[in-house]
């Protein structure tokens, strides 16, 4: 998974954007929305160099949340709040005890991070409200404000479960047709899903007799939805 806009905007918010080098509060210079590495006095940057060293230094904070991603099958909105929280803590370890811990204890504990030096900071109070208020938003909820708007949520088909096409060259659109899932000009064509491959449901919608499935976005932030059901033909199982 990647984080989404949503998530990227998010941290963003909170992290600020300097674009000269500056000495944090532990003395280590920092540049952009919290960029460190390399980072020397005197140093300038544009604002689009300080966009491409965020979404840069998130590739490894993405990896710290993916990996509990068998144990609790994230939706966006979850990944996108624990990429966040990572970002600025470290990790998600202690966080999900390992892993050990349930979704609801990790959005309850996720509060208790907002001391630093042992005092309760109002910056970090807000930006955990914040990723709280996220991570228990659901994946239909943020589909609401996509380009898409479902005109029905489908439950046959669970968010957060791994799913398998069983037809080969299923295409992935940009966004939800409103007619056939095979000949419309109006939703392009981002790639092609292989017969076999796995693919993880964040929400699905209804399109008259039509079931889409989202699922997330590609590296250039663009939505992606393939047809799981036509009601004649399954093509996602």
């Amino acid at each position: 998974m990647k984080t989404s806009q949503n998530g990227i905007e998010l941290i963003k918010q909170f992290e600020g954007c300097r674009l000269s080098a500056y000495q944090c509060a532990a003395g280590v210079w920092t540049i952009g929305y919290g960029h460190t590495a390399g980072v020397k006095k005197g140093q300038a940057i544009t604002q689009t160099q300080a966009e491409n060293y965020l979404k840069n230094d998130l590739t490894s904070f993405e990896k710290k949340v993916e990996k509990y991603d068998s144990v609790y099958h994230w939706n966006q909105n979850q990944f996108d709040a624990l990429v966040s929280f990572a970002f600025n803590v470290g990790s998600i370890d202690q966080l999900t005890a390992n892993g050990s811990r349930n979704i609801t204890i990790i959005s309850q504990k996720m509060l208790q991070y907002n001391k630093a030096a042992g005092k309760t900071l109002d910056g970090l109070t807000k930006r955990r409200k914040a990723e709280q208020a996220l991570f228990l938003k659901t994946a239909e909820q943020n589909l609401q404000a996509a380009s898409v708007d479902p005109i029905h949520i489908q439950l046959n088909y669970k968010p957060g479960k791994k799913y398998k096409s069983v037809v080969d060259n299923l295409r992935i659109r940009t966004k939800k047709p409103a007619q056939s899932p095979d000949a419309l000009p109006n939703s392009g064509i981002l790639d092609i899903l292989k017969k076999g491959t796995k693919v993880k449901n964040l929400a699905t919608a209804r399109v008259g007799n039509q079931i889409w499935m989202y699922i997330g976005l590609d590296k250039q932030n663009q939505e992606q939805w393939i047809c799981a059901d036509t009601g004649n033909k399954s093509y996602i199982k």
